[in-house]
């Protein structure tokens, strides 16, 4: 395993953890899961009316935008994740200068 394989466990790992734990501290409000329901009654039902190839062609839309969105959040997070150990670094080097 070299560093990029083991940076992308790391990102992984912790994208993971932290997602779990948005789900436990940031439960949806009533309205939210009420909005959630709504719209997934409305997917079945547009799905349940669609022809195979329809179905096939839709799934492949929300495939895409699933994977932008995924991608986008894994950006925002590795530039967190580089910007903690900027930010790390930087407060070694002024501890350093200052002694």
């Amino acid at each position: 395993m070299d560093e990029k394989d083991f940076l992308e466990i790391i990102l992984s790992e912790r994208m993971g953890m932290h997602y779990d734990r948005f789900k436990k501290d940031c439960p949806p409000t009533e309205e939210q899961a009420a909005e959630a329901e709504k719209a997934d009654q409305a997917h079945e039902t547009l799905f349940s009316q669609l022809t195979p190839e329809q179905r096939e062609l839709l799934e492949a839309y929300e495939d895409g935008a699933n994977s932008n969105v995924t991608r986008e959040n894994e950006y925002y997070y590795r530039a967190g994740f580089q910007d903690g150990v900027s930010l790390d670094r930087l407060i070694k080097q002024i501890r350093e200068n200052n002694k």
